[in-house]
């Protein structure tokens, strides 16, 4: 399990139904880096990976991702 802000996932459960979230956050972005970002929330390991997606799309947009993933999790929860 990883914490992304105030919230604990699993590595699977980040792409769980939010690929879409993601493909729109990343629109912009080179196929071949979106393909490693969701490859990468895939296989989520923490910290670490968090680094990583930062040096992917840098720290704004992997912000932008993250509290998107996030707030949608809250929704889905309830």
């Amino acid at each position: 399990m990883s914490r992304i802000g105030g919230a604990v996932f699993r590595p699977k459960d980040l792409t769980k139904g939010r690929r879409r979230i993601i493909e729109n956050a990343l629109n912009d972005i080179n196929p071949d880096i979106k393909d490693g970002v969701i490859n990468l929330l895939s296989s989520w390991e923490g910290a670490a990976s968090e680094q990583k997606l930062k040096d992917m799309v840098g720290q704004e947009s992997a912000g932008l991702l993250l509290d998107r993933i996030e707030k949608k999790t809250k929704q889905d929860k309830g």
